[in-house]
């Protein structure tokens, strides 16, 4: 299964594609616009894979959904109300990653939370500059008494973020070895010029030429 956006909000174009290892994954991500505000957006990446995984993704999904409508300036609180949620009602051996951000438009500000996730990355300068945004706690959904922090980092035109699962950094060749974050750094210093729709197939690309893909991948740029 694959699913794709590419859309604009207040000067910001984004995209993203999701591509199950099998008929449906446990991979997900989703943007929303907050009126004035600027742009709300995250990828998830729960436990294992297949339908399993699918539906809990739908219900992650879902509660994402509920707890983030017009709560934009609260991403602290709403990962920490869903880590609860979750270990609440979800099997023992659930967990999830998530990379939880918030673009404000008005101060050209990024504040994110990342849950266990794979470090995302700010490209800038037209990729002579990227920084690594490592996680700021824990994966979702093991312990109500995980702790978050939540980060912010100046966002200029021009600027790019790249969040992805470790479906894309796992992806494996015929001789047993993976793509990386360094083949993901590869795909963007060579291509940093491209529009984010032409920039997600491409990392999708490289990674899904590896001959044995061993989880659901996805892309958000």
């Amino acid at each position: 299964m694959s699913e794709k956006l590419l859309s604009a909000w207040q000067g910001l174009e984004y995209d993203g594609d999701s591509r199950s290892m099998e008929a449906v994954g446990g991979d997900f991500f989703d943007f929303v616009n907050c009126e004035s505000r600027g742009l709300l957006f995250w990828v998830g990446d729960v436990s294992g894979h297949g339908t399993p995984a699918a539906i809990l993704m739908a219900g992650m999904q879902a509660l994402l959904r509920g707890l983030s409508s017009g709560r934009e300036c609260e991403i602290l609180n709403v990962v920490r109300e869903l880590n609860r949620a979750l270990y609440e009602v979800s099997p023992a051996n659930f967990f999830a990653s998530l990379y939880y951000a918030w673009v404000d438009t008005d101060s050209h500000k990024l504040h994110y939370v990342s849950a266990g996730h794979e470090p995302a990355l700010l490209v800038s300068g037209n990729g002579r500059h990227i920084h690594r945004l490592d996680s700021t706690g824990t994966v979702l959904g093991l312990t109500p008494r995980a702790v978050y922090t939540s980060h912010s980092v100046t966002f200029e035109p021009g600027d790019m973020l790249i969040a992805f699962t470790d479906g894309i950094t796992d992806a494996t060749d015929e001789r047993g070895c993976e793509f990386t974050l360094a083949g993901v750094l590869d795909v963007v210093r060579r291509h940093a010029g491209a529009g984010s729709r032409e920039l997600v197939g491409r990392i999708m690309d490289a990674a899904g030429s590896r001959t044995r893909p061993v989880d659901d991948r996805t892309v958000v740029v």
